[in-house]
């Protein structure tokens, strides 16, 4: 429900700042793009061939083989060992078959086309040696040809007399995808009735035919690497007669055929290229072992529910705000487990689909999502900046002048807003009111604390409040609407401008500097809890003291102590009173100016930890 919100949300936020019309039409765009994933097999075929590939390859070294099977190969050490080329004469041929026939295999399938005449003497070798056999399926190849006239489909076999001493003839046809690639066999066809040398060998030799009930007309072949796979033995060992062989060869299914390369009889597979006698020889084992499967990739449906979960994924993840590689991984990790559970079941869904429309979708939030974001954080700071400027009229900007007295104050916040606050007034035309506050931390928390600073002390002079009672009143309203979440401290300076004495009351805050006329500093000091912390506010005793002719009293906030760029061996509050020692004697507003400007810590060229701000009170 969270999730659904957001999106309505993001939707309504993006159509306040575009121009509706290109949303929908932008909406319309994407959901033509997932459709065309969904209807349309071509836009992701390769990439789908690919990870089909790519798991086929990975799970082919968990599957074991038949171990009723053996690839028999005319191979280059086959035909190096002859003195004739290929094609061998039918004598040879037949020589071959009966050597095979000694080693007692339950029968042989012979990947070899007999289709044109040899020499009669041959032939009738060859057709004698098949007889006698009785154990021989010969193959057959299927053409499928489209034309003018529509599509044909022509079948070429071995010469008749083979096809009669043969126990059956079976046809051999891998289909080939766009990409060139080998992945399915025909089993069946049912225009010719025809069955597949596969299917012909399992319904001779194998024990039970209980698993060509029911078959596909088309499976994709299922390479078995487990162990080595499917062994591949040598015609040149079978005609040196290596002892072992016939043992090893008793009660097989032997697969004879060419694997030499100059024969090239070699396909592109999901494996890498494999000859043609080893992919009938996987096509059996698939059908051996139970491992029938199917493709889904040119299904509208499955498609169009890959592209589906594609999009509920992306959508799900990102509209709950997870950032973007932690949803990656969560992608990841769902796309690799659907790869396993398809790969285990061999019911090969389209993954592209799932992939791109993830992709496409992705793209999609993430972008609306960045142009929210950019929106929303240009408004941002055209509120922050507002506000700065509403802050910055809530300090005083001019210089006061009153009696024998000057006061100025100035504040460079950390960020937009800040939480340091100084104040000045004239009070009853006699006194003055001298106030400089820090609320915890900076931004827009402690810029509320110091509004209500400034609040409650216009409230508290409208009240005619004394200074005590000032204090107790600021404690009582930040407590009460900050629930102690944050803490201000606070120096309030009263003057008499007649007497010119003063008193001091210290919250926490930095003890003020008292520059004397001779050009020697010293500190005020007086105690007092933070602003803010307590329900109650129980004030101690005031500092006392009287303004001399050229005296000042700076104030500060802690910001310009904590930032002094120090040795671990020196003390923050030392450096500070160096640094103030080294300054000119200035007017208010000017030294002011000076001990922010020259202070240390901008020598350093890193962005400022904390507000600083400077306050002086000045006896002309």
């Amino acid at each position: 429900m969270l999730k659904i919100k957001n999106t309505q949300a993001l939707f309504l936020r993006l159509i306040q700042v575009f121009n509706p019309r290109l949303i929908y039409a932008a909406g319309v765009v994407f959901f033509l793009l997932l459709a065309g994933l969904s209807f349309f097999p071509s836009t992701t075929a390769r990439l789908d061939y690919y990870f089909y590939d790519l798991k086929h390859t990975a799970a082919s070294s968990f599957r074991a083989p038949d171990n009723s099977l053996v690839v028999v190969g005319i191979d280059m050490k086959s035909l190096a060992g002859s003195s004739k080329r290929w094609p061998w004469p039918r004598e040879d041929v037949a020589a071959t078959l009966q050597l095979l026939g000694k080693l007692k295999p339950k029968g042989i399938v012979v990947d070899i086309l007999f289709q044109s005449n040899d020499t009669e003497a041959g032939d009738a070798a060859l057709a004698s040696a098949i007889k006698e056999l009785g154990n021989i399926v010969l193959i057959s190849i299927l053409e499928e040809k489209q034309s003018a006239q529509g599509l044909s489909l022509t079948r070429y076999t071995s010469l008749e007399r083979f096809g009669k001493s043969a126990l059956a003839e079976g046809f051999v046809w891998g289909v080939i995808n766009d990409d060139g690639r080998l992945r399915s066999f025909r089993i069946q066809d049912e225009r010719l009735n025809a069955k597949s040398a596969a299917f012909q060998a399992i319904k001779h030799f194998s024990p039970s035919t209980a698993g060509l009930q029911n078959l596909p007309e088309i499976a994709p072949v299922v390479f078995a690497r487990k162990n080595g796979g499917i062994p591949v033995i040598s015609v040149q060992d079978v005609i040196d007669n290596k002892a072992e062989l016939k043992d090893f060869c008793r009660d097989k299914i032997l697969i004879l055929g060419v694997n030499a390369q100059v024969a090239h009889d070699y396909h592109s597979t999901s494996l890498g290229i494999i000859s043609g006698s080893e992919i009938l020889a996987a096509s059996i084992d698939t059908i051996l072992s139970d491992r029938i499967g199917k493709f889904y990739f040119l299904s509208w449906p499955a498609r169009a529910g890959s592209v589906a979960l594609g999009f509920l994924i992306s959508w799900s993840t990102l509209m709950a705000n997870f950032a973007l590689i932690p949803a990656l991984l969560c992608f990841a990790a769902i796309s690799g487990f659907l790869l396993l559970v398809t790969e285990l079941l061999l019911l090969h869904f389209p993954v592209a689909p799932l992939v791109v429309g993830w992709a496409v979708t992705s793209f999609a939030l993430v972008t609306a999502r960045y142009f929210d974001n950019l929106f929303s954080l240009q408004a941002m700071r055209y509120e922050s900046a507002t506000a700065s400027l509403v802050q910055e009229q809530l300090l005083p900007a001019k210089e006061l002048r009153f009696s024998e007295y000057k006061v100025f104050g100035v504040s460079m916040s950390a960020s937009a807003l800040g939480g340091d606050y100084f104040d000045y007034f004239v009070v009853r035309e006699r006194y003055l009111l001298v106030i400089i506050g820090d609320a915890t931390g900076h931004g827009v928390p402690a810029a509320l604390a110091m509004a209500i600073g400034k609040a409650t002390v216009l409230m508290g002079l409208e009240k005619d409040l004394s200074p005590a009672e000032l204090i107790e009143a600021m404690n009582k309203i930040l407590f009460k609407a900050l629930s102690r979440k944050l803490m201000m401290t606070a120096a309030l300076i009263w003057i008499d401008t007649e007497t010119h004495e003063f008193e001091y009351r210290n919250c926490g805050h930095p003890y003020p500097y008292r520059f004397t006329v001779d050009g020697s500093i010293d500190q005020i000091s007086a105690s007092g809890l933070f602003l803010g912390t307590k329900a109650t506010y129980s004030p101690a005793q005031p500092f006392k003291g009287v303004i001399q002719p050229g005296e000042k009293i700076l104030c500060y906030s802690d910001g310009l102590i904590e930032s002094m760029p120090v040795k671990n061996d020196e003390d923050a509050y030392v450096a500070f009173n160096n640094y103030l020692q080294s300054r000119p004697r200035l007017s208010a507003k000017e030294a002011c100016s000076d001990i922010l400007k020259n202070h240390p810590f901008f020598k350093l060229k890193q962005p400022q930890p904390d507000d600083f701000t400077v306050l002086m009170i000045e006896r002309v």
